[in-house]
């Protein structure tokens, strides 16, 4: 927990403050265990979180609300092979002046 008295926020709480700090107004993904407090830290928040069938398609769609929106595409993964399915999206990204948070 991280916070001075009453006001403590753990990590997830304060990364999705940094995302509504940034403009992000959707992630787009698919939920998991190893991110299930930053699941109910984005159910509290203002972000809407936009739940996909495949982490490919989460990348995909991320990157085209940041081209079409100008805010940041944020897509959030799942450890192994849901981080390895969404790699084909980071390309586009990678060579264009784009920005994608993974």
């Amino acid at each position: 927990m991280i916070g001075l008295g009453d006001n403590s926020l753990n990590a997830a709480e304060l990364f999705v403050q940094c995302l509504e700090n940034e403009g992000v107004t959707r992630v787009f993904g698919v939920p998991g265990e190893e991110n299930a407090e930053l699941m109910m830290a984005l159910d509290a928040s203002s972000i809407e979180f936009v739940l996909t069938r495949h982490e490919q398609g989460a990348a995909f769609m991320a990157e085209v609300h940041g081209r079409l929106t100008g805010e940041p595409g944020v897509c959030l993964d799942t450890l192994g092979p849901g981080l390895r399915t969404s790699l084909p999206a980071w390309h586009t990204p990678t060579w264009t002046v784009f920005r994608l948070l993974q």
